[in-house]
Order: structure tokens, then sequence, then C-alpha cells
């Protein structure tokens, strides 16, 4: 069986000749992989979407997620390494042990209204909340197809997908309306005050995060990518309440799911959630996500639970601890992995991943028990 076969299959409940593998791989991992430079990923957004497709390919997964990096002209200095603008002054510092964002050093250097800034929206952290009023909100630019292809997103991707597309399945990043997209703009702290204390700006930028997801879907969808992602991974019921997911997440989710589905019936979305998503998987269900992701076991629950909740309607992809893969022996990973697998059930469909994203300094060894987790788990049921 193809891996976009088995990819899609398990996606939608069908039958499948082994269960898909796809943990949650990112550039930094990919680079450690693959032998790239991280300087290298962030100066080329080409090299960004290849490194993750490289890895995927090396390692045998079945489908990696894809990250569109904006371009960053960067200088080095005594170890450390600065976004620099057109005139070659230093605008802010690239956080290489994390993120790869730039902490920008004066707010002024993060334009809402540039639609080209907000298709890249997490490439860059403000010292200062950049939005403070509803007035602010209505500058948020919402990039289109028109944008995305002048920052050339579909020529890249189209690269990776000739070269790769054989051997793996692609996911297309969709990224907002969530608490994520939020806390991009106000902060950690302010996000959480703001959903007691100023409500209606949380709904005022989430709509607009709703139009760019839905603009970034169809994208995709145009482009043959049907597995489409949102990401929020901080609307947890580790930092929130399910009163507040339901009020601030849920009714834009449900808006992305139908839009998308309106505009291709074959559009399969889900919403990577990591840390305890237990008390909400009934309502991940009600908005219309296809898949729940990524079932993070340091959240306090487990696939079997998950599936128990979400009943057979959804598929399921995840449930390895990322702290297993980074500190554990391949054996370790491989009966988790069997846990994993045998409480998904026979029904509804299973994708085998990890909760989070795999730590950079994972062994690929413990990947690779992942793959064979799978092929031993098929031939023993």
């Amino acid at each position: 069986m193809k891996v976009s076969e088995r990819f899609l299959n398990a996606l939608k409940g069908k039958e499948v000749d082994r269960v898909p593998v796809v943990p949650k791989i990112w550039v930094d991992f990919s680079a450690k992989v693959t032998g790239t430079s991280l300087i290298d990923i962030i100066q080329y957004p080409l090299t960004a979407l290849k490194v993750i497709a490289q890895a995927g390919k090396k390692l045998e997964v079945d489908a990696v997620r894809q990250f569109h990096f904006a371009p960053r002209n960067i200088i080095e200095e005594n170890g450390e390494v600065f976004e620099i603008n057109k005139s070659g002054e230093r605008i802010g510092k690239i956080d290489m042990a994390g993120g790869l964002a730039t902490h920008l050093f004066d707010s002024k250097d993060y334009n809402i209204s540039d639609p080209f800034t907000m298709a890249y929206c997490h490439n860059w952290i403000s010292p200062e909340p950049v939005i403070n009023s509803i007035e602010d909100v209505k500058a948020i630019a919402v990039p289109d197809s028109n944008v995305f292809n002048q920052l050339g997103w579909a020529k890249r991707q189209k690269a990776v997908i000739d070269e790769f597309g054989n051997n793996l399945h692609f996911i297309g990043n969709c990224d907002s309306a969530t608490i994520a997209f939020y806390i991009a703009f106000r902060g950690m702290n302010n996000a959480m005050m703001d959903l007691v204390m100023q409500p209606g700006l949380v709904h005022a930028v989430l709509e607009k995060g709703t139009q760019i997801a839905i603009n970034k879907g169809k994208y995709w969808l145009d482009m043959g990518i049907n597995v489409l992602r949102l990401n929020d991974s901080a609307g947890n019921m580790s930092l929130i309440s399910p009163q507040h997911w339901k009020e601030f997440v849920f009714p834009y989710i449900k808006t992305i799911c139908t839009e998308l589905h309106k505009y291709n019936k074959n559009a399969i979305i889900y919403c990577h959630i990591c840390g305890n998503v237990l008390p909400i998987i009934d309502l991940l269900v009600e908005a219309g996500l296809d898949n729940i992701a990524p079932l993070d076991p340091l959240g306090g629950f487990t696939v079997k639970q998950a599936r128990e909740k979400a009943g057979d309607s959804v598929s399921l992809m995840g449930g390895v601890n990322t702290l297993t893969l980074l500190n554990g022996t391949p054996k370790e990973v491989m009966n988790e992995a069997f846990e994993c697998m045998a409480g998904a059930g026979s029904k509804g469909g299973f994708i085998l991943g990890s909760g989070c994203v795999v730590p950079p300094n994972t062994a690929k060894e413990n990947i690779n028990a992942l793959i064979e987790a799978s092929k031993k788990f098929k031939r023993n049921n």
C-alpha cells in the first residue's frame, strides 16, 4: 500500500495494511537528522520545507507537516544570531535554541497591517503587545492567494512535492483562529487575562484569524493538499477551562471546518492541541474536525480514553510521549506505541505519532521504533 493511501485510509477509518506513523517532526529535529544548518533554514524558505521532507523520507514515516518560513537576512555575532533589516540594522535576536523566531527589539517592527507579516506571523515575537484595541484589530491584514503566490509558496511547495511525493503525504498548515494565534499579538499573560477582562478583543482577533485560516486552507486544497492542520499549542485544559475553549475557540474552528468542507468535500482537517483535551473531545468532534491530535499523554489521558469519548466517528493521531521519545529506549518506545495502537481500537482509524513535536535531540532509533512497532502490531492482530 502506498504511503498516501495508507495515511488517507487511516484518517477516514478505512482498511490499511498497517498503522501509519506520523510523528510531528519540525525543522530543528529534521536538521539534525539530515545534517542541515539551522542558519540555512532561517535564510532559505525552500530549505525549511525540504529539510522536513528529507528527514521524513530518511526515517520512512508516512506523512510530514509543512511550515513556510519567512526569508530573513541575518548576521552572526559572538555566537548569537540576529535578524537585520534592509539597512543592515539589527532588529531582533533569533531564538536558536527554541522556535527560531526573531525576538524583536522594537514592537514597531511587527507590522500587523502588512499581509506579508501576517502570512508569517509566528516568525517574529514583539516585546510589547501589538494589538491593544478593536481599532488595532481592524488594521490586521488578511493575506490571500495572491499574497501567498507572491511569497512563492506554491512554487516551493510544488518543488518539494515533486521531489518527495512518492514517499510522503504532505500536510498543509492553516495555523490561525486559535488561542496560540491570539497570544502572538498580546503575549501569554495578557491573553489569559483578556479571556476574562476583554472578551470582545479576543473574539475580534479570532475572527480575523478565521479568515486567514480559511484562505490558507483553500490555497492548499487548490494545490491538491487535502489534509490540513490548525494549530493551538495553548488552547488546552492544562491552561484554559473547557468553558473558555467553547466560548473562544469552538465557534471559529467550526466555521473553518464548515467553510473548507464546503469548498472541498475531500478536505480532512485536524487541530494540533497538545496538553489535556479530554474534557473537550466531544466539542472537537462537534466542531467538524475529522481527526483529533496529538493525544498528548503529558496532558494526563490515554489514547484509549480519547477513543472511548470520541467514539468511532473521527480518527485519532499521536499518543506517544515525547519524553519517552527523548529519554527512552527503542523497546520502551515500542511498548508505548503498542499500548497506543491497542487503545485506539479497531474502528475509526488511527495514526501513530508523537504527543507533541519530537524533541530535537531524539535518537533516530526511537523514531525507527515507531515504524517497527506499527509493522509488528499489524502482524500480531
